[in-house]
């Protein structure tokens, strides 16, 4: 069992930023001469203006015959019907023989939902094209990364159902914060929160959730938001903030044991 002895509160709006952008920036704290040992996330609000489809991250590899092309996807958010609609046109863009591929989804009035894409392929004279995934948009399609992936009867379906949610879960690193692993100061999960919404974090228990003060010397800190694979998050120009408190952490059977030693020396 602990006590908070000393303490002080920070709050922390990436536009006021002595450099970077709001997704990754570096803010000064204004204190000195304070033996803090522990910090914590009290609350934060991060907009969840990142995309689904991110740049960077928006491309997978076409192969017909030994061709092989990039079909790229415009960076945005998209419903199935919408990203099935742009993969039929980013396939065909793509063909290097002209193929003609269409992209679908079951047809709910007749048969179940499987949440599986299903992409056919004409004017191929039989030959099979290929899909080469690597580590980009592989959950959006409903495959499994780094695996190459090729047409039967011209055909080809999703392995995995699709995931329309790019994070679960948002990452706040920042060399304010070790454990010895890693920068982690706090974890938020994205599940609830809509598209252009904001992601909200409300601290329930400050000992539980407080991290090991990092050994920077300096009162100038980083901070930036990664997803579960430790790829940084663009927030598009929107700003988070976060209430941030350091303190000093004293164990209460120390304090007694301090005392009663005091107490048996008078």
């Amino acid at each position: 069992m602990s006590i908070i002895s000393d303490k002080r509160i920070f709050y922390v709006n990436s536009r006021n930023r002595v450099s970077g952008t709001d997704s990754d920036f570096t803010y000064t704290f204004d204190y000195k001469d304070k033996d803090y040992d522990h910090v914590v996330v009290l609350q934060a609000s991060i907009p969840k203006s990142y995309y689904l489809v991110q740049e960077g991250r928006n491309t997978f590899f076409l192969n017909e015959d030994g061709n092989q092309t990039i079909v790229t996807v415009p960076r945005g958010n998209y419903t199935r019907s919408s990203f099935m609609a742009q993969l039929t046109t980013s396939l065909n863009a793509a063909s290097y023989h002209n193929w003609v591929y269409i992209v679908t989804i079951p047809l709910l009035s007749t048969t179940g939902d499987t949440g599986l894409y299903t992409f056919s392929v004409a004017g191929n004279s039989g030959i099979q094209p290929q899909f080469i995934i690597q580590i980009a948009l592989f959950e959006q399609l409903g495959f499994n990364e780094n695996t190459t992936y090729t047409f039967t009867g011209d055909q080809l379906i999703s392995v995995n159902v699709i995931k329309l949610q790019l994070e679960d879960t948002i990452y706040i690193q920042s060399d304010i914060a070790s454990n010895g692993v890693d920068n982690i100061l706090q974890e938020v999960f994205a599940m609830d929160s809509p598209d252009f919404g904001n992601l909200i974090w409300v601290c329930p228990d400050i000992e539980a959730y407080s991290k090991q003060l990092g050994t920077n010397n300096s009162n100038v800190y980083r901070f930036y938001l990664t997803d579960e694979d430790g790829n940084l998050i663009n927030l598009n120009g929107q700003n988070m903030v976060m209430t941030v408190m350091m303190f000093k952490k004293q164990n209460v059977y120390e304090l007694i044991k301090k005392f009663i030693k005091l107490e048996l020396m008078k």
